[in-house]
C-alpha cells in the first residue's frame, strides 16, 4: 500500500513538473512574441526553408531587434523591443515598431505607457514656455531608442510626416499611421523650393493672391488640379499652408528634442535624467523643404 503511495506521488510530481515546464515563458519567448507582427511578414527568398531578416537576439538578456524587407515593393518593417526589471523582479517591455509602406509608427508597453513614463511627461518636458495643443490632431511622435546594455533609454520627438494627421488631444502621440483621409501636401514643399520671390509664402498666408509674380503664380498653378497628388484650389494650399505655419510656431518653442530618461526600478517607471541638444533655429521656408511629407507608397 506504501509503494502505490509512493508510486503515485512520484507521478504527480512529474505531471506538474511537465505541466510547469509547457507553460513558463522564458524573457527570450517573451519578447520573440512580441515581434511576430513584423516577423511574420518576412519571406524565404533564397529557398533555403528559413525567412529572410536580419536581427540581433540578445532575448536571454532582455534585447531583441528584427528588421527585413519583403517583395515585391521593396516594403519592410522593424520592431525592437527590450526588458527593464523592476525591485519585485517583474519584467516592464517597452517596444517600437515601425512599418515602411503603411507608414506605421508605434511604441508599446506590457504596461501603460503613460504609467511607465515620467510622472506627467508631455510636450512641456521639451519645450522653453508651456503650450498645448488648440488642433484635434497630434504634431509629434515620441520615438524611443532601446538599449542592449544598460536602461538609460533615449527619447525623441519628432515631427509627424506633413499630411499625416492622427487624431488626438495630446501634441505628442505613441502611434500613427496612414489613413484613406490623409492628403498629400509635398507641392507646398516644391513651391518654397523653387519660388523665385522669398514673399511668395507670406503672400500664400495673407490670401494676397493678386502679389504673387507671375513666375511664382505659374509654379503654383502647377501644383492645383483634379488627382489625389494636388491641391482643388490655391486656397486649399493656403488652408495647408497655414496649418504648417501653426507646426512651425510649436517646432520654434522647442527647446531640445532629445531627452535621456533613466529607469527606477522602485517605482517600475522612468525618470528624465538630462536633456539633451538645443535645437538650431531654421527659417519657414527652411522648415517647409527640409521637413519629411507623406506620399502614397505601394
Amino acid at each position: 500500500m506504501q509503494i502505490m503511495k509512493n508510486i503515485m506521488l512520484i507521478l504527480i510530481v512529474l505531471i506538474s513538473t511537465i505541466g510547469f515546464g509547457q507553460t513558463q515563458k522564458t524573457l527570450s519567448d517573451i519578447l520573440w512574441s512580441r515581434v511576430n507582427s513584423c516577423y511574420s511578414m518576412f519571406e524565404d527568398m533564397d529557398d533555403d526553408g528559413i525567412p529572410d531578416f536580419n536581427k540581433i537576439d540578445d532575448s536571454k538578456n532582455g534585447y531583441l531587434k528584427i528588421s527585413g524587407s519583403w517583395p515585391t515593393c521593396g516594403c519592410s518593417c522593424s520592431s525592437e523591443v527590450g526588458a527593464y526589471k523592476n525591485s519585485k523582479g517583474e519584467y516592464i517591455i517597452l517596444q517600437s515598431d515601425q512599418v515602411e509602406c503603411s507608414w506605421e509608427r508605434k511604441i508599446s508597453s506590457n504596461h501603460d505607457l503613460i504609467g511607465i513614463l515620467p510622472d506627467g511627461f508631455g510636450i512641456n518636458n521639451f519645450t522653453s514656455e508651456p503650450v498645448k495643443n488648440e488642433k484635434d490632431y497630434s504634431i509629434f511622435f515620441l520615438n524611443v531608442e532601446i538599449p542592449r546594455i544598460g536602461t538609460d533609454t533615449k527619447v525623441k520627438i519628432e515631427l509627424i510626416p506633413f499630411g499625416l494627421f492622427p487624431k488626438g488631444e495630446k501634441l505628442i502621440c505613441y502611434e500613427y499611421q496612414q489613413e484613406d483621409s490623409h492628403k498629400s501636401i509635398y507641392g507646398i514643399r516644391d513651391v518654397a523650393k523653387k519660388m523665385s520671390d522669398t514673399e511668395t509664402i507670406n503672400f500664400l498666408l495673407d490670401g494676397s493672391f493678386d502679389k504673387i509674380s507671375s513666375i511664382d503664380n505659374q509654379l503654383i498653378l502647377k501644383e492645383i488640379g483634379t488627382d489625389d497628388s494636388r491641391f482643388k484650389s490655391i486656397e486649399e494650399m493656403r488652408e495647408y499652408l497655414i496649418n504648417l505655419k501653426y507646426v512651425y510656431g510649436l517646432y520654434c518653442k522647442l527647446e531640445t528634442n532629445e531627452l535621456i530618461l533613466g529607469w527606477n526600478r522602485n517605482e517600475s517607471r522612468f525618470y528624465i535624467k538630462e536633456a539633451g541638444e538645443k535645437i538650431p533655429k531654421i527659417t519657414f521656408r527652411e522648415f517647409l523643404i527640409n521637413k519629411r511629407y507623406w506620399s502614397w507608397m505601394c
